[in-house]
């Protein structure tokens, strides 16, 4: 009766174990996709994302592949609230107009009012409307890095030292992160764009050249790359977060994906409240100074 009452157990876990089966693609460009992979070949890579549908992926896109418990009923998005790739949002896209054709098509054999059918505003109800629609454009328009005001022999430069991080061998990207430091802050602008650039070498140069010369303005640039494939790049980023905020959420570079990602929403969750703070005290300035 005990090995009856152990087999059952062991087959229980199994089933258990079983069904908790997913996997989760990482893509090269930092994304990740949730589901279980349903076929592999040597050219693609199709997994099957909770409810959503099945996509097929090139293995050209693929970074890694593991294996857990995600199937992907929840956790269709990236770490950032994103859909995690293109296709997984056309995708998504794609399963809402069905739904909605759906619902539609059920509505006028019920003889219920479609949805888009209702009464026009009147002017004053429009203009109220217009004007919460631009004051909430103004609130979501994202920040963007100026360029700094410098001389066009130096912007020139500038720009010729960040294409040479670019190349691939090591003797041009040396002497570059070596000018580039020499040059500074007016650099900054010039190196958040190829912090996501394909080359490993090349984000981990604009990288290293960010946590020398980062300041607040190197912020966003460096919370993304929290999320990034390669590990020297998280390091780099978060040592810049630390020493530029300030601030510690206990992030590890080489922790597995689940910590990381609990650890990058402390950081995302930080930097959204100072943000609002940052822009409500800007108000009261603008609306002091009237």
């Amino acid at each position: 009766m005990r090995r009856m009452d152990i087999g059952v157990c062991v087959v229980w876990v199994l089933a258990a174990t079983m069904s908790a089966h997913g996997d989760t693609v990482y893509l090269k460009n930092g994304a990740y996709i949730d589901g279980m992979v349903k076929a592999r070949t040597a050219q693609t890579i199709d997994i099957e994302i909770g409810k959503i549908g099945k996509l097929e992926i090139p293995v050209s896109d693929v970074d890694a592949v593991e294996k857990n418990g995600r199937t992907g009923d929840g956790h269709v998005i990236d770490r950032q609230g994103r859909p995690a790739d293109p296709r997984v949002a056309a995708l998504i896209k794609e399963k809402e107009a069905g739904a909605a054709d759906k619902k539609s098509a059920a509505d006028a054999k019920d003889g219920t009012p479609a949805k888009d059918s209702k009464t026009e505003p009147d002017a004053d109800t429009k203009a109220e409307e217009a004007g919460a629609d631009e004051e909430e454009a103004e609130e979501e328009e994202p920040e963007k890095p100026k360029e700094p005001d410098i001389a066009p022999a130096l912007k020139a430069k500038i720009l010729q030292h960040v294409e040479d991080l670019k190349r691939q061998k090591a003797q041009f990207r040396t002497r570059a992160e070596r000018h580039l430091r020499a040059i500074g802050a007016p650099a900054l602008p010039y190196l958040y764009p190829i912090t996501t650039h394909e080359l490993e070498v090349t984000r981990i140069a604009a990288m290293r050249l960010i946590s020398d010369l980062g300041d607040e303005t190197s912020i966003e640039t460096c919370l993304d790359r929290l999320l990034d494939p390669s590990e020297f790049v998280r390091d780099l980023a978060n040592r810049t977060l630390e020493r530029v905020t300030q601030e510690s959420f206990g992030f590890q570079a080489s922790a597995n994906p689940r910590r990381r990602e609990m650890a990058y929403a402390k950081w995302r969750k930080w930097w959204e409240a100072e943000k609002a703070e940052l822009s409500a005290t800007e108000k009261l300035k603008k609306d002091s100074s009237k």
